[in-house]
């Protein structure tokens, strides 16, 4: 072979190796960003199922915090007399118990739309509610057991008495409370009224007339 031929192939070869050279580095140099690239969205990808096993553990947590809650509220439920627990319905249709209100105070006086003592009696109770607003329930019970709610109602509008739920006792109401505070509780004319305290515990009955300001005292210190 001649001197010509082997510097000719030598050239190209060292040409063909320079080339070769040349697309492997480039070739990794265009691979090192899409790397970082890749690494950059794993963490936020990681960094992301952190946040949301963050979120689950914290609904979790409140869900456990909701449950021992209402387990509590209902052992609570489960300890109270039965005729806490016996569905009224008020005079707009709504039904209740006076349970419903566990963790606030509750005012409940029993009247009779024929009796002067109570309407000047509930006169006062409603002062009572103007002043307490949403701090306190207020609930009038009418001991006739026959009474339409649209008489009630009427009877609630003619008065101003728009601060007051009123409802008319069932007659296994009325035998509840009867046998629950005696006879006196279903005799309107003594005004007969209780508080049921933010724990849902009844207080004595109490009968004759209040003042506003007494009622509202009472009913503060039944709410701690």
């Amino acid at each position: 072979m001649s001197n010509a031929r082997r510097l000719l192939l030598v050239a190209v070869g060292s040409l063909t190796f320079a080339a070769c050279g040349d697309a492997s580095t480039d070739d990794i140099a265009a691979t090192v960003p899409v790397t970082d690239a890749m690494t950059e969205s794993t963490d936020a990808m990681t960094e992301s199922t952190d946040a949301m096993t963050e979120s689950t553990d914290a609904m979790t947590e409140s869900t456990d915090a909701m449950t021992e809650s209402t387990d509590a509220m209902t052992e609570e439920m489960a300890d109270l007399p039965a005729w806490q627990q016996l569905t009224l319905t008020d005079v707009d249709g709504a039904e209740f118990t006076l349970a419903d209100f566990m963790g606030t105070p509750v005012f409940v006086e029993n009247f009779a739309t024929w009796c002067p003592n109570c309407k000047q009696q509930l006169g006062r109770t409603q002062d009572a509610a103007a002043q307490l607003g949403g701090d306190a329930v207020f609930i009038a019970l009418s001991v006739e057991t026959d009474l339409s709610p649209g008489d009630v109602a009427e009877y609630a509008d003619d008065n101003g008495f728009t601060d007051i739920r009123f409802a008319v006792m069932t007659p296994e109401f009325l035998a509840a409370i009867s046998d629950a505070y005696g006879n006196s509780s279903i005799n309107p004319p003594s005004t007969p009224h209780f508080i049921i305290d933010n724990h849902s515990v009844a207080g004595d009955l109490i009968t004759g007339f209040e003042d506003a300001d007494v009622i509202v005292e009472a009913l503060r210190s039944a709410a701690n």
